[in-house]
Formats: structure tokens, C-alpha cells, sequence
């Protein structure tokens, strides 16, 4: 047992799955809860998951290295009162400090995220957010497994898991999250995940922009009107903008089918048919596109299969030149 220390049990699944997220802000992956918490203990986590307050108690006097200490038991709340985890704390008088957990859960059909920030402290927020779309990564600075996320979450397979750490931006500088979910084991909720962000920023660094993100900018740097934005080949929506979004372009938590105009969407449909095929690059000239506005704006499309060890590509970078800015 880890004695002077938050741990955070996550309680994502049912009772003899919860795993360990982190010892302090060290991260875990998901590591063993038998082994981290005593027999003794555990019935008092039950008990903070179960009625979601939080435990506080002396522990008995024993032959234990816990003997006597103070044991603190914080469940980590989602909106409906349901728990996500429990923080624990066994050792002299608990920190009035504890450690930074905000809940959040996804529903991967629709591709919305939902949160509640405060628990990672004032620089991010108070209120609940929603984010549709490619609009959970605008914060983010650097996730280098953002798009294995992304496929883990399209597959959805009952049962799973992932875990993956962020840099994200906050009101008080990058900050590390780790972040953590789960879905569930049944195939009709498989699209259902529930997760954890925990600031682990004291363990592990804020990683910078990687070196081909940079040399991404660079290029957009140099050739005003372009910008560069990763798109599913599933169903041909926005992942992840690697750019700054197009200016004017309604991509906010719309029904992304609405975005292109009417009439080009058989021409969307025959370059996702050369890509799927095994075309390494396929054109769109003179797309239509939705602008905040309501009316359309007008670019040039290339896109490519990104990198990777699918024989059909699941993801694919589309390079868009405006030519004609809303109107």
C-alpha cells in the first residue's frame, strides 16, 4: 500500500475489473487493484463508489504499514452522479490538495465528447463542455496516439480500452493529461465509453509541438489559403484540423454531411473510391462548402492515405486551397 500519496482507482467498469490510473500524478496503465489496494481497504473504496461521498477514517491499529493512519476515500462524480473513480489517500492528515480528475464520457456513434473540467482546477474551466467532431483537439498541442484513439473509438469493439497522455493547453500553460476510457462489454453500448483526464503534469513534462507538426505549420506559413485537416474514410468526416480550421467554414458541431454542397457530394463519394482503391493521391477541384455565414466558400482538395499498415487507409490528409473566401 502506498502510503503519503493520492491513487486513483478507476471505477469505469464493474467492481472486479477497476484498475489503477496513477500513484500520485505517476501514471499506471491500468495497473493492478488487488495488488495496490489491501483487502482490508477495499470495502471502504466500495463504499465511496457506492454512495458517491466521500470516506474518511482512522484506520485500527495493526501490524500493518497503515496502522492508525487517516484513510480518505474521494469518489470522482459524473453528472448523474454516477462514479468514475475514487481518489484514495492513506497516510498522516490528508493535503487539502487533491489530485486532478475530470470525468468525461463519448458517445463514438455521434462523435461527441462531454466533460466536466473543474476537477482539473480553475485554469479550465468551471462549466460542463460538449465538443463534437474535430472540436475535442482544439486545445490540444501535442497526442501523439490521438489518432489510434480515433480508430480504437470508430471500432468500438465491446469490452475496450485505451490510455493515452496529452499536452493540452490551459489557462495557466500546457498541462499533461493522461487520459483513460472504457466501454462497455455489451454490444449494444459498445459505442457508450466513459473516461478519465488526470494532470499529471508533476511526473511527466508537456511534450512540444512534434517536429512534423511543425513542418506542417511552416508549410501553411508559406502558402497562405492552405490548410490541412485529417478526415475518416469511413464516412469522409473531420478528425483532426492540423491547421488552424479554414476561416468562415461552419464545422462547429454541425451534422458534418451538411458541410459540402449537394451537388458535390457524388464527387466526394468517387475520390473516397479512388483512395479506398489504392490511389495515393486523388484531386477535388472546386469543392463547395458551407461558411458560417450560410453561404458557400469554394477550394481546391487534394487528398493522400496517411502512413500506416492498413491496406485500406483509415484515415487520409486533405490539403484544401481556398480559392473563393465566403460569400
Amino acid at each position: 500500500m502506498i502510503i503519503g500519496r493520492w491513487q486513483l482507482v478507476e471505477t469505469l467498469g464493474a467492481p472486479d475489473t477497476w484498475s489503477m490510473l496513477t500513484t500520485g500524478t505517476t501514471p499506471r496503465d491500468w495497473a493492478s487493484y488487488q495488488r495496490a489496494i489491501p483487502a482490508r481497504l477495499r470495502p471502504l473504496v466500495a463504499t465511496a463508489h457506492a454512495t458517491g461521498a466521500p470516506v474518511d477514517q482512522v484506520l485500527p491499529k495493526s501490524r500493518n504499514p497503515w496502522s492508525e493512519a487517516n484513510f480518505r476515500a474521494v469518489p470522482v462524480l459524473w453528472a448523474d452522479a454516477g462514479v468514475h473513480a475514487v481518489r484514495v489517500w492513506v497516510g498522516p492528515q490528508a493535503p487539502a490538495e487533491e489530485l486532478g480528475v475530470a470525468p468525461f464520457e463519448i458517445d463514438a456513434r455521434a462523435r461527441v465528447v462531454r466533460t466536466m473540467p473543474s476537477g482539473l482546477g480553475p485554469h479550465f474551466g468551471s462549466t460542463p463542455v460538449e465538443y463534437t467532431g474535430a472540436e475535442q483537439f482544439q486545445r490540444i498541442e501535442r497526442f501523439d496516439g490521438a489518432l489510434d484513439v480515433v480508430a480504437a473509438l470508430t471500432r468500438s469493439e465491446p469490452g475496450s480500452r485505451w490510455s493515452a497522455i496529452a499536452t493540452v493547453r490551459s489557462a495557466s500553460g500546457p498541462r499533461s493529461l493522461l487520459l483513460a476510457a472504457r466501454n462497455s462489454a455489451a454490444e449494444r453500448r459498445r459505442f457508450d465509453w466513459r473516461g478519465l483526464a488526470v494532470d499529471v503534469t508533476d511526473s511527466v513534462v508537456p511534450q512540444p509541438k512534434s517536429f512534423e507538426a511543425a513542418t506542417l505549420e511552416l508549410l501553411r506559413d508559406t502558402q497562405p489559403g492552405l490548410y490541412l485537416v485529417i478526415l475518416d474514410t469511413a464516412q469522409v468526416r473531420a478528425v483532426r484540423w492540423v491547421t488552424e480550421p479554414v476561416p468562415g467554414l461552419r464545422w462547429r458541431g454541425v451534422d458534418e454531411r451538411t458541410v459540402p454542397h449537394p451537388d458535390d457530394r457524388a464527387r466526394i463519394a468517387a475520390v473516397r473510391a479512388q483512395i479506398m482503391a489504392g490511389a495515393t493521391r486523388a484531386a477535388l477541384p472546386a469543392l463547395r462548402l458551407a461558411a458560417e455565414n450560410g453561404g458557400w466558400l469554394t477550394a481546391d482538395v487534394e487528398v493522400s492515405p496517411l502512413p500506416g499498415s492498413d491496406v485500406v487507409p483509415t484515415f487520409v490528409l486533405a490539403q484544401l486551397q481556398v480559392t473563393t473566401p465566403p460569400r
